[in-house]
């Protein structure tokens, strides 16, 4: 059996791929997990807990002890301030990549990036690998950074796979439930339009790239369902899969701007982190997140990626099973 470390192992992605890989029945899992972490799913697969912060290097020292792999999958999607993403994202992944670099047999990095990290792309083209990143925010300039710090650990001998995700739903998913709740009361916004393209993942199906990339060749993918969707066709799967015929409201970028200003005031008078922010409206309004998709066959397998419509329908299920539909 191989040994597999698991950062962020506790959230939402991270679930998932602990799900994929004890699945499989070969492998040794651990997960670094901070004190006040929920780890209930965990124990149940059998993982084994190493108590610490992903940004504490003695902590993920202990962890890498005797693994093949490590996925870092920990990130910050959502931060008070800058301070809250370079944390995480850098200096997290820093410290992992410190910790790798001091192993006495040094394990293969998977890294777990996003499209923000690159930027959008035109709205009638599509961003490939190669080209210069540009992204817009502060969380995707963070993801860049650490992708930056895997290329420098590649550079030092070690095998480094990235993965760039784009936005990411399924079962656990908090960050667009909210879209969910508006379809269910009848309304289904278009978020500056509904000609705006974009790339998502369903997450069962990231969690098998992550964990498929263990044994991919390095170099870095972007993974998701080939298909450009809009935002119309997001909410039109929502609503199928509710069987509701939601009002279709246009939200001008103006008025997703001002929410997003106030959402950032309530933010800061509770001292919160919020999904909607000035940085979150900027990337909403790009015209395109999506990106060439050569090679992420290797990572998603025979099976493909799941279809929006099918997706949604197990994500809807799921939430109504929970009892947050």
């Amino acid at each position: 059996m191989r040994g597999g470390l698991i950062t962020g192992a506790t959230g939402f992605i991270g679930s998932h791929l602990s799900e994929a890989l004890s699945a499989t029945g070969s492998w040794r899992l651990k997960a670094l997990v901070r004190p006040s972490s929920g780890t209930e799913l965990l124990e149940r697969l059998g993982v084994e807990l190493v108590v610490g912060d992903v940004t504490e290097r003695d902590a993920v020292c202990r962890a890498i002890a005797d693994v093949d792999v490590v996925f870092h999958v920990a990130g910050a999607t959502t931060a008070l301030d800058s301070d809250g993403y370079v944390r995480t994202n850098v200096e997290g992944t820093r410290a992992v990549c410190d910790a790798i670099a001091a192993a006495e047999r040094p394990p293969r990095l998977v890294y777990l990036s996003s499209y923000a990290a690159c930027g959008p792309a035109p709205q009638r083209g599509i961003r490939r690998v190669e080209d210069p990143p540009a992204p817009l925010t502060t969380y995707g300039r963070t993801k860049l950074e650490g992708e930056r710090l895997a290329w420098a650990l590649a550079a030092r001998g070690v095998d480094v796979v990235v993965l760039r995700s784009p936005a990411v739903y399924g079962p656990r998913d908090r960050a667009l439930l909210p879209f969910f709740r508006l379809v269910k009361w009848g309304i289904a916004p278009l978020l500056g339009g509904s000609e705006r393209r974009l790339h998502v993942i369903f997450a069962r199906d990231l969690a098998r790239a992550l964990a498929n990339a263990a044994d991919a060749p390095p170099g870095t993918y972007a993974v998701a369902e080939p298909v450009a969707h809009s935002w119309c066709d997001l909410v039109g799967a929502i609503g199928h899969a509710m069987h509701k015929e939601p009002l279709k409201m246009t939200v001008p970028p103006a008025v997703l701007r001002g929410a997003a200003r106030v959402s950032e005031a309530f933010a800061s008078l509770r001292r919160r982190a919020v999904m909607l922010n000035s940085e979150k409206a900027l990337e909403m309004l790009a015209p395109a997140w999506v990106c060439e998709l050569d090679g992420a066959s290797i990572l998603l397998g025979p099976d493909g990626a799941t279809p929006l419509e099918a997706g949604m329908a197990e994500t809807v299920e799921w939430y109504r099973s929970r009892g947050w539909l």
